[in-house]
């Protein structure tokens, strides 16, 4: 398998994958937290599309 980096401390992950790494894609589980710590104090986040904020509110309102 290719050399691959932890992706919150950039460190070289020279094994071959999940079974060598207990906390993959994480080095250590200090950087599986952190990764954690930045998804819940919402500094990622999953962008969605604009086209229709709320589905539902069209359904209750009926054709126009």
């Amino acid at each position: 398998m290719d050399k691959v980096h932890c992706p919150i401390c950039d460190s070289k992950m020279d094994r071959q994958g999940p079974k060598e790494w207990p906390d993959w894609p994480f080095c250590s589980p200090r950087c599986r937290l952190i990764d954690l710590g930045r998804w819940l104090g919402e500094d990622y986040c999953v962008p969605s599309s604009p086209t229709e904020e709320n589905p539902e509110d069209s359904d209750i309102a009926g054709p126009p």
